[in-house]
Order: structure tokens, then C-alpha cells, then sequence
């Protein structure tokens, strides 16, 4: 389905090699057989109660933590505090227990089994129920669950090592950019995991330093995140009538540091409203920069302020490779619905996409997003405020109703934009990885060396647009990623074609966003029924 000329533009992000971990592999077996000798021999002089699954994989935790503290500089070391090692042990123990539980539960049923048809036995030699595992006992029964631990940690250390050398690098500039006058330079809390891994188990991080003074790593470049504030600066100097927080940054060519931003709740219902009123304005300015992606984690709710901190996927990066199916690809859909920030039915024939989208007024009181505002510690949802919403988005619709302002806008935000040779591109929803991903952890698909492989292979194969992609993303599921796409960019982040198609498209979509706002609500079925009845 694909040219010769798509397979060469379209590639997946470069991933740790396969060596390393293998390496790691070995050392940890030997690890986990001494250690584990050494507490059965513990265990033998007193009597102890079950162990938690925490405890089966404490000592590869023990072994990745000393790994990496062997391997960091001494200068890294001084930075660093005891408390950011532990945060860094809980951020792998999460890792390791969504990946190794499956298998751990299973063997730990088994073993539960076993003990129970023994019991009568041991009751009559007066012997306690043994029902303990261990994680060395695990990879026997299941060898592929080794190699599983161990491309997560080689990842895992390989991620960390690589942030601590840039934090180094960048002492002097993070110093005057982002902490307090004379404040010490020293790291005391570190907080991976806050997003999706990519690239080895590179995640975006919080970095807590002395004075209580943080800032937001983020292991890729930024120039989409800088087109989206200028756009917003813009917005600011041209009549949209409310102004917008823009975080702090300092921009590297592969990384990014940003000012964290707390999430506050709003003081007044008018914050609120102003909250929705400038969230409506972004709506209108993410269809016109054609943004993709912009689901409810990539929002930051910072009192009457929208904070979109996760503007990768802005501009012309959609892969024209279209689905196996029947179904009409994104590209057929309006503008607006291609952002991600409104709810799809099966109408729009292009899969699922409820509970994500952040504006889904129909999501549901106990699972509310963190990206609604807050007023006295309760939600408000979007639907309550949809005339402030639809108000914001026609303020910028009145904008660029000017057609000097129109072009003024293109030739100063979207023209000077620097031009990367790779940019980001979507062949699948990160929803659709992190199944993938979570149903090759079965028990089942680590029963050999190389059958969690051999899952994912068929998985992807049996639904990606081609053999290629489909190897790309299973190399990448592998390694316990969610797989990252590039596309080599020709062309500026908008052409002028397109661009001008979107600001054609503002009026339509302005009714498009009050409609899907409602949808799923009171208000949306009592409109539905009334129209029936005429």
C-alpha cells in the first residue's frame, strides 16, 4: 500500500540495542541467585508471613538502583540527593509491577494450588503452608519474563543517565532561568513517568531542586510548543480580548526544560467562565495550526488559565497511510474534529474515541479529567460553559475575518518557524499501543524465550498499514515503549493552502464545538428529540 518514496520518509524513533540488555540479563540472573540463596536461608530461621508481590521484585530494583549509581559521575552524584534515588526506585517499581505482575500472579495462583493439595500432608508433620515465590523461581517457569526485566531496566538506566549529564550541561542557564537567586544547585526530588515512554523509557520528568523551586524535563525538542505560544503572544497584541499564561522554557535542539506549572483551582465562577472563554480560543487556533493529539492529558488547568503543555503533533504531520478497514480515515474529518479536543461517534467511521477527548462533557462524574477547572473543590464541566467556549472560539473567527491580519499571521508565526529535519507523525492512538503493550505482559506470551516477540509481531502485523510499520512498532512494544514515528518535513508547519482552508472552516466549526460539547448530555438528547418531533 505504501510508495517506495513513503517507506523511506516514514521511520521509527531509534530504541536502546538489544546487546545491552542482554548483558543485563545475565548479570541480573546471577544477582537474583545469590540474593535469593541468601534470604531462603533467612527465611529458614524464623517463620514470616506471605510476601507481596513488591517484595518477588525488590531485588532487581536493588540491582538496577546500584547499576545506575555505580555508573552515574561523581559530579552527578554530589547533585543529587538520597530522596531522589528513592523516587527513582518507586518510578521503576511501577514499571516492573505493570510489567511483571501478570506472570507473578499467575505463578503465585499455582503455587497457591500446589501448597493447598499439600496442606493435609504438612498439617500431620506439623509443617506451615508454603506458598512464597520468588522472582528467580518466575523466569525459570517463564524465560522471556528475564528478558522483559531486562530491557525495561536497561532503558530505565540508560534514560536517567542521559538526563543527569543534560542537567549538568545546563547548570548555569537552568540557574538563571529558573531558580532563585544564590539558591544551591542541588536536585531533591525527581519525578519520571509523566508520560508515555519513548525511545529506551525516556519519559517527560519533574525536577524538584533545594527552595522547593521545579522545572519540567522534556526529552525532545520543542519548536511546536514555541509555535504555539508565539501563536498565542499573537492572539494577545491583536483584539482576541484575554490575555494567556506562557510558561518559561529553555530550548535545547533534542530537549527541553519548562517552568512547571501548578494545577490551581479557580478563585470565582468568572475565572471559570474566562477559563472556558480562553480554552475556546486555543480550540479555534489548534484547528487553524492543524494540532492533532490534544486529548485531556496534554491539558494543565492552572486557575482561569488553559495550559497546553504537550504541543508535539502541530502542523501538516498526518501519515497519508490509511487503515486496513473500511473506515474513512482522519484526514476526511472537519478540521476541528482532527484535534482531538471533541468526542467522535460512529458516525465519524474513524474508531472510538470517548473518555479521552477533553472537552467530552459526557465523561463521567467519578473519572473527571484534571484538565477542568475547579471551583470549590468540584469540576465544572464543559458543558456548563459551552456559550463561553463557542464565545472564544468565534473571538478569533473575528480576528482573522481581516485578511491583512490573516496574512500577517502566516508570514510572522508560521513562516519563521525553525524547520526539523524529523517530525512526529500518529499511525496509531497511544490508546491503541498501551493495549498492545498490556496484553503482551500475559502469562502466556513469556512461557519461552522469544513468544512475547512473536505476540507482538503478529498483533501489529495483523493491523498496521504495512510489514514494515507493523516490525517498527513491535521492536518498540518490546522494549516496554510506546512506539514514536517520524516523518522527514519538507514543508513549513502549515502550507498556506491549508492554513487558509482552516480559517474558511472557523464559522462551520464554531457551531461543530457547541454540538459535540453538548453531545451525550440533557441538553443534546432534548435537542435531538425536539427536532424529531418537527
Amino acid at each position: 500500500m505504501s510508495t517506495r518514496g513513503q517507506r523511506q520518509s516514514y521511520e521509527c524513533a531509534p530504541v536502546a540495542a538489544d546487546a545491552k540488555a542482554g548483558r543485563i540479563a545475565r548479570e541480573l540472573k546471577i544477582f537474583l541467585e545469590k540474593t535469593t540463596s541468601r534470604s531462603r536461608a533467612h527465611r529458614s530461621r524464623r517463620r514470616r508471613p506471605a510476601i507481596s508481590f513488591d517484595d518477588v521484585f525488590a531485588p532487581a530494583l536493588t540491582f538496577a538502583v546500584n547499576r545506575l549509581r555505580g555508573t552515574t559521575s561523581p559530579v552527578a552524584k554530589k547533585v543529587l540527593t538520597n530522596s531522589t534515588w528513592d523516587d527513582l526506585r518507586r518510578h521503576l517499581a511501577k514499571r516492573l509491577a505493570f510489567a511483571l505482575t501478570p506472570t507473578l500472579r499467575l505463578q503465585q495462583n499455582a503455587a497457591k494450588a500446589v501448597a493447598r493439595s499439600l496442606e493435609a500432608g504438612n498439617r500431620q508433620r506439623n509443617r506451615p503452608l508454603v506458598s512464597e515465590i520468588t522472582l528467580l523461581e518466575t523466569i525459570f517457569e517463564f524465560p522471556d519474563l528475564l528478558e522483559t526485566a531486562a530491557r525495561l531496566i536497561s532503558g530505565w538506566i540508560d534514560a536517567q543517565h542521559e538526563l543527569f549529564a543534560r542537567l549538568l550541561r545546563d547548570k548555569a542557564d537552568l540557574c538563571s532561568r529558573f531558580l532563585r537567586h544564590r539558591q544551591p544547585f542541588r536536585v531533591t526530588g525527581i519525578r519520571p513517568g509523566l508520560s508515555d515512554p519513548h525511545e529506551g523509557g525516556k519519559t517527560v520528568t519533574m525536577i524538584e531542586f533545594a527552595g522547593n523551586s521545579r522545572v519540567i524535563y522534556k526529552p525532545r525538542a520543542s519548536d511546536r510548543e514555541q509555535l504555539w505560544f508565539e501563536a498565542l503572544r499573537w492572539l494577545n497584541q491583536n483584539g482576541v480580548g484575554v490575555s494567556f499564561r506562557m510558561p518559561k522554557m529553555l530550548a535545547r535542539r533534542t530537549y527541553t526544560w519548562m517552568e512547571f506549572l501548578p494545577t490551581m483551582s479557580c478563585r470565582s465562577l468568572r475565572a471559570v467562565r474566562l477559563f472556558y472563554f480562553r480554552w475556546g480560543t486555543q480550540a479555534a487556533l489548534a484547528q487553524i495550526l492543524s494540532a492533532t493529539d490534544l486529548h485531556r492529558d496534554n491539558w494543565l488547568a492552572t486557575g482561569s488559565q488553559p495550559i497546553l503543555v504537550d504541543a508535539e503533533v502541530i502542523g501538516e504531520t498526518e501519515s497519508p497511510l490509511r487503515e486496513r478497514n473500511n473506515s474513512l480515515h482522519r484526514e476526511s474529518l472537519p478540521p476541528l474534529l482532527r484535534t482531538g479536543l471533541l468526542p467522535l461517534t460512529p458516525r465519524d467511521r474513524v474508531g472510538f474515541y470517548r473518555g479521552i477527548a477533553p472537552l467530552d462533557a459526557a465523561i463521567p462524574e467519578t473519572a473527571t479529567p484534571s484538565c477542568w477547572p475547579r471551583y470549590r473543590l468540584v469540576s465544572q464541566k464543559p458543558s456548563r460553559y459551552v456559550n463561553e467556549l463557542v464565545r472564544g472560539f468565534e473571538a478569533v473567527v473575528g480576528v482573522f475575518a481581516t485578511p491583512e491580519l490573516v496574512r500577517e499571521f502566516f508570514h510572522e508565526i508560521i513562516l519563521p518557524v525553525r524547520r526539523q529535519e524529523l517530525g512526529r507523525v500518529l499511525l496509531r492512538a497511544s490508546a491503541q499501543y498501551g493495549r498492545l503493550l498490556r496484553d503482551s505482559f500475559e502469562a502466556g506470551n513469556m512461557i519461552s524465550a522469544g513468544e512475547r516477540w512473536r505476540r507482538l509481531a503478529r498483533a501489529c502485523c495483523a493491523s498496521a498499514p504495512n510489514r514494515r510499520v507493523a516490525l517498527a512498532e513491535a521492536r518498540s512494544l518490546l522494549r516496554c515503549d510506546i512506539p514514536k514515528f517520524r516523518t522527514r518535513r519538507r514543508t513549513v508547519p502549515v502550507s498556506w493552502k491549508r492554513f487558509s482552508a482552516a480559517i474558511a472552516e472557523l464559522k462551520d466549526s464554531s457551531r461543530l464545538l457547541r454540538r459535540r460539547v453538548l453531545l451525550g448530555t440533557g441538553v443534546h438528547r432534548a435537542k435531538k428529540a425536539s427536532g424529531s418531533l418537527r
